[in-house]
This record gives C-alpha cells, structure tokens and sequence, in this order.
C-alpha cells in the first residue's frame, strides 16, 4: 500500500487502550475534568473566572472528549463493517485495494482537515469573545486558557472525524460496484452498510447535542445556527453516501427485471390476442412487476427510518437538560 496511507494515530490509541471507545471517552473526559478542577483550585480558585466561563469550559472538556472518541470509533466501525462485507464482495483487484485502504487514510489529507477544523476554532473564538483579546495570554483567566487549548484540540479531531467520515462513506460506496451477486428480494446481506450509515448519522448528532448546549450562553446564537447546519450537512452526508453504491445496484437490478417484465407482458399479450395457450398469464406478470416496484432502491426499512427520526431529536434534548444542568451549576457555584 501507498506510504501515505496511514492508520491515524488517534485510533491506535484507542484501541491499544482497554474497554470500548465509549468508556476510553468518559474515562479521558473525567481525566480532563479531575486535571481542570485540581488546577483551578491551585493555580486562583477560579478567583478571576465566572460562572459563564466556566460552564463553557465543561462544554469544551465534553466536546474535546467525545470528538477524540468519534473519531476512533468511526474508523474502527469502518473497519468491522469491511470484515463483514467481504464475502459479498468479487475478488477484483479494485475492490481488494478499496478493503486494504479502509481506515488508513493520506496523512496530508488528515493535516488538511485538522488544520481546516483549526480555522473554524479561530473564526469561532473571535465572533464570540468580548472585552479581551482570546490570544493574548495575560487578557485570559484560567477557565478561557483551557477553552484555547482544548479548542484548538476539539476542532482538530473534529475536522479529521468529518474528513474521515466522508472518505470511509465514498469508499464503501465505491465497494458496492464490485458487488458478486444481488438478489432484490433479500437485501438483508446488506444491512451492515445500513448500520454504517446510521453510525456516521449517530455520531454526528451526538457531537452537535453537545455542541447545542453553547444555545443556552449569551452571543453563541447564530455561530451555533452556522455549525448545527454543518453538522447536519455532515450527518445525511454520513448517513446516505455509504448506501449511494447499493442504491446503483439495486436500481439497475430493479431495472433489469422491469425490463423483462414488460416484453413477457408483451408476449402474453399477443398469445392473449391469438388465443394461443400456454405461457404465463397476464396477471401474474402483472402481480411480479408490481413486486419488483415495491422493493426500496435502499435496504432501508420504517424501523430504521423512525430510529434516524429519533436521532434528531437528539440535540433538542441535550439543550433542554443542558439548561437544568446550568441552573444546577448556578446553584452550586452561589
């Protein structure tokens, strides 16, 4: 393989760690919040901090945590769901090339994406500070200098998760043209590019939850309308892409069918005409035709759709239990 394909290294680091991705994030988010807290206490009790910064530093420890964990996860995910495809997949050379570059990616490309998520950090910062300069060391309290560094971390994780999302999507959708065999009627084979998509969607929302709590702070409004949009972007973008290659398949499958369809019905109707026996009837390539139509151009089912739905409604939750979070916090800082 190309030496610039790499395996990232944020990744190799989850893994080699014990337990699921899940439980490395919350561990690496209480590691932050314990290392924060001890820190505050020693360096001025927060003497020159406010309950705003504050809470917007806990925001940020959550996010550089769960962006971290993301990340890993969707290139391990990807990785899973390769090893379970494989035996549909023709062994072409294409396809064995697209396999062996699932979860390694260009370094430069991932250079590219966490430089890009440090430039949104820095537009971010500076729309949204006031009465001090955000790079300036001396002009910020203890609670702003962990938000710089844990944004410039947060937002570089959070470029290279994107970045990896959409080519780990393009490349599964890529792989569905190498596809041996398609059988319209039982698609099920096929959930696992289903369930990749639903993951990207999951992940996506779930870092905009967390984000959608900067909702509930003074002069955050509309970046957050602006990177809840991009997120959202990102989240059909994840979902569908990885289906786009199946889709193809089973249209043209579909097509394939239809097309027989109509010149058997041709053919039954001229026996019809002459009254020639034998042959298929007209209703029951009528009834096949009609089943062939009914069949998705996706393996989706209403199960998944009311799951995607639910996925939605994620962020409106978090900002709802966000704001009994910050009242308790008030509470507890007074």
């Amino acid at each position: 393989m190309h030496k610039s394909f790499i395996r990232p290294w944020t990744e190799r680091v989850f893994t080699a760690l014990p337990g699921n991705h899940m439980a490395i994030g919350c561990g690496f988010f209480l590691l932050m919040l314990l290392s924060f807290l001890l820190g505050r206490y020693l360096v001025d009790g927060g003497v020159r901090s406010n309950q705003g910064d504050f809470r917007l530093t806990l925001i940020h420890l959550l996010l550089a945590a769960y962006s971290a964990s993301a990340y890993a996860y969707v290139l391990s995910a990807a990785r899973n769901t390769a090893i379970v495809l494989k035996p549909l997949i023709a062994p072409t050379e294409k396809a064995k090339l697209l396999t062996e570059r699932i979860g390694k990616h260009l370094w430069w490309g991932l250079l590219l994406a966490g430089l890009s998520g440090l430039l949104i950090n820095i537009y971010a910062t500076n729309i949204t500070t006031t009465g001090s300069d955000p790079w300036v060391w001396d002009d910020n309290n203890y609670d702003s200098l962990w938000m710089r560094v844990l944004g410039l971390f947060m937002t570089w994780c959070l470029g290279c998760f994107f970045y990896v999302l959409v080519v780990e999507s393009a490349r599964f959708s890529n792989l569905c043209e190498n596809i041996a065999e398609l059988d319209i009627f039982d698609l099920a084979p096929f959930q696992p590019l289903l369930r990749q998509g639903l993951t990207h969607a999951l992940l996506v929302v779930g870092g905009s939850s967390i984000l959608a709590l900067f909702l509930l702070e003074p002069g955050y409004f509309w970046l957050m309308v602006q990177l809840l949009t991009l997120f959202a972007i990102f989240a059909w973008i994840g979902l569908m892409l990885p289906l786009r290659g199946i889709r193809h398949r089973i249209h043209g499958a579909k097509e394939t069918e239809m097309n027989w369809c109509r010149q058997a019905l041709k053919q039954a109707r001229i026996a019809l005409k002459s009254d020639a026996a034998g042959g298929k009837s007209i209703s029951e390539i009528a009834a096949y035709k009609t089943l062939i139509e009914d069949v998705r151009n996706l393996p989706f089912d209403n199960p998944t759709l009311g799951r995607f739905g639910l996925y939605l409604l994620i962020p409106i939750g978090s900002m709802f239990g966000g704001a009994f979070v910050e009242r308790g916090l008030d509470l507890f800082l007074n």
